[in-house]
């Protein structure tokens, strides 16, 4: 992969370089964090700081002042390569600033890179780019637009606000035992802080995700989640109302069981509410490599969604007065 961003600055590569200086600081005038994540970097632009934004990790290794900043990819992130801004002295008074990335995608990133990374990158740069102008006050003429598909990209990303509401914790042993599978190749989950004074009866939870319906974002993803299914001829591709990841299976204690199988992999999601937290467990046992593949492709994804079904479920509880809870009764 090989992408290359570049803005004709009307400012002298000294004044854009000073901007590019002040990148991952307190006092930052180039990374947009008011709409993405923060760049951290635990020892500012000096070679051998680590940190990243979001999910994308990575360490400086090289570093000219005012003229250009190196990053190496952590290899967790799916990149073996770097990216890197630079300042080019035009020798008119303006300069160009460029930012390059470049290297080789393995894992899922293979996938991820063209289907979704790639375009939150493309409108991240450009946004920086509008962002140095602005702070160098020569523009920006025309500001960067996010693309459709950016927007809804962007729609899967929580607020800050709400990410507190949603954590992923360790999946306890009695909710993997109580799905029942033979076998486990991945689990996770995820516990939605309840609000206070609403039922903790797990049965009015698992309604509430019915209920609760599928944000316009998440509809989209698992239309492309089902292209992807199809093509590697999985059961439940084609999203009708039979195979919902809710459909309840049955109950084990205190806890819902719900999924869907195929001749693929199977899933199980288990439900239960302990204390303040509903907990939401997911279980997946793969029976082929297509299962595995398939389960690569759409892990990113499934992180995602899973704490925003909560959220929603969460505000539909919120607007529906609470039933009286059955283990009172």
């Amino acid at each position: 992969m090989r992408n290359i961003h570049e803005r004709h600055i009307a400012a002298s590569a000294e004044r854009v370089g000073a901007v590019v200086e002040t990148l991952a600081s307190d006092h930052d005038q180039l990374w947009p964090g008011a709409t993405w994540a923060p760049m951290v970097l635990d020892g500012g632009l000096e070679p051998g700081s680590r940190g990243g934004h979001d999910g994308i990790r990575y360490a400086v290794t090289a570093h000219e002042a005012g003229r250009r900043v190196e990053f190496a990819f952590d290899r967790s992130t799916g990149i073996d390569g770097t990216h890197a801004l630079t300042v080019v002295d035009l020798g008119d008074g303006t300069s160009l600033l460029r930012h390059v990335l470049e290297g080789r995608a393995h894992g899922p990133m293979v996938l991820l890179w063209p289907l979704a990374v790639r375009w939150a990158h493309d409108a991240l740069v450009e946004d920086a780019f509008d962002l140095a102008e602005a702070a160098l006050n020569v523009g920006p003429t025309v500001p960067a637009r996010w693309s459709p598909w950016v927007r809804l990209l962007r729609k899967a990303l929580p607020a800050a606000t709400d990410r507190a509401d949603v954590r992923q914790v360790v999946t306890p042993a009695e909710l993997i035992s109580a799905a029942g599978l033979p076998s486990v190749d991945f689990t996770d989950t995820f516990a939605l802080r309840l609000p206070a004074g609403s039922s903790r009866d797990v049965e009015d939870w698992h309604r509430a995700l019915i209920t609760a319906g599928t944000p316009a974002w998440v509809a989209a993803l698992m239309a492309v989640r089902n292209r992807v299914a199809q093509g590697l001829g999985l059961d439940t591709a084609g999203g009708s109302s039979d195979t919902s990841p809710f459909t309840l299976l049955g109950r084990v204690g205190n806890s819902l069981v719900v999924g869907a199988d195929d001749k693929h992999l199977d899933f199980r999601g288990v439900l239960r509410v302990v204390g303040d937290d509903l907990q939401c467990a997911t279980v997946v046992h793969e029976h082929n490599a297509t299962g595995k593949a398939y389960f690569t492709v759409v892990k990113p994804f499934h992180r995602r969604i899973v704490p925003a079904l909560l959220r929603r479920a969460r505000r539909s509880a919120q607007m529906t007065p609470a039933a009286p809870s059955r283990e009172a009764t």
